[in-house]
């Protein structure tokens, strides 16, 4: 199993992500699905409270069980009501939905708990309470853990109410348990599969869309994800807070010859054991490392100065030419030329072009080629020197 596919574990029990911050970002991308799912459902429910509450009102009239029951059937629906409004108000709908849903369907059980009590007919209720067991686990988006107290609470509160009351037969109790204990098994089962189905389909399009950004030899991003945007978008997050923004070019030196000597494998493999070496020197989740090229690659680096860059980059040339890559018996030594470009960005100055940029730090690496290579040349930004 690939680390990628590991952090997408799900749990056994809840049908959620073990990553609390994969699980948030699952929540937040599926905000919008399931608020329109959310709302959907309340409404229904709120619209079947009513109906009810109408329908025993025309066949039994108004006497006070049944106005008792006809006020909480409409304060159940007034709360599916209050639900919505509050889901779509919010800016974490999913987190909104999920407890909307749980007060909701604690409510309208005890509701249906009153209803049982007042009208009789045991039998018919103990059908329609495991009906609403498989609302509760499937039809109200809810969390697994939430629909699974709130149901067998429900469950539970029943079957002593019927006991107590002595409204049945010990036979019929004991087939009544049976029945509520069947639709828990099902409606828990089935609630776990359609969670962990959605959260599935969900990182496996994570990791395509992972996939269709990062370079498959090193693992660095790759330079269609940098025309995407991924540099602008730096940009200007920099210029927002007024930061400095350090480019590095930085390029194998020599390096056809590695692979008119050793061949291609070899050379494969030295990218490789160079990328890494430039993930592993990075800041995980700040800088970006970049394949740009075969063996030239883009760091992008945040919050940092020239100087900062410049000792950075200084750190990786010199721990490149303190290793080896090892290619089957033979290690293979090498270096890399760096230009290093950084800009002290702010709203008030002109913006600067992520392609004027990359230029820069391109000339600054050519420079060092020139100069011998195996060394790092640097520069502030200046507009001028770019047209």
């Amino acid at each position: 199993m690939s680390k990628l596919q590991s952090l997408g574990a799900i749990t056994r029990w809840y049908g959620e992500f073990a990553s609390a911050s994969i699980e948030s970002a699952f929540l937040r991308d599926q905000g919008g699905v399931i608020q329109h799912d959310s709302s959907r459902s309340l409404a229904f429910c709120g619209v079947f409270f009513l109906a009810f509450a109408l329908a025993d009102a025309a066949h039994l009239g108004f006497s006070a069980p049944t106005l008792t029951l006809f006020a909480a059937r409409l304060a159940i629906a007034a709360v599916a009501l209050a639900g919505i409004v509050l889901i779509r108000r919010s800016v974490q709908p999913a987190h909104t939905a999920y407890r909307a849903a749980t007060v909701f369907t604690t409510l309208a059980m005890l509701t249906f708990l009153m209803v049982a009590y007042f009208r009789g007919d045991v039998l018919l209720h103990g059908m329609s309470m495991a009906i609403m067991l498989i609302i509760v686990y499937l039809f109200i988006p809810n969390r697994l853990v939430n629909a699974t107290i709130v149901a067998i609470s429900a469950s539970v509160a029943f079957l002593m109410l019927v006991h107590t009351a002595g409204m049945v037969t010990p036979r019929q109790l004991s087939t009544m348990a049976m029945l509520l204990v069947l639709a828990n098994l099902f409606g828990a089962i089935a609630a776990r599969r359609d969670a962990c189905s959605s959260r599935r389909q969900y990182w496996t399009q994570q990791i395509l869309i992972e996939q269709s950004v990062r370079d498959p030899l090193t693992g660095a991003f790759n330079r269609r994800h940098l025309n995407a945007g991924l540099l602008t978008q730096q940009i200007e997050r920099t210029r927002r807070q007024s930061a400095s923004l350090c480019i590095v070019m930085c390029d194998l030196d020599g390096f056809k010859a590695v692979n008119d000597i050793h061949g291609h494998q070899a050379g494969d493999k030295l990218i490789q054991d160079f990328a890494q070496l430039l993930l592993s020197m990075t800041r995980d989740g700040i800088d970006t490392v970049v394949r740009y090229g075969g063996e030239e690659f883009l760091l992008i680096l945040p919050d940092s100065g020239l100087a900062e860059g410049h000792a950075f980059a200084e750190c990786i040339r010199t721990r490149l030419a303190e290793a080896s890559s090892l290619h089957g018996d033979v290690r293979i030594k090498a270096t890399a030329s760096f230009g290093v470009v950084s800009a002290c960005l702010s709203p008030d100055l002109p913006g600067v072009a992520s392609h004027s940029l990359i230029a820069r730090a391109d000339e600054l690496l050519y420079e060092a080629k020139r100069n011998g290579r195996n060394r790092v040349c640097v520069a502030e930004w200046d507009a001028a020197d770019l047209p």
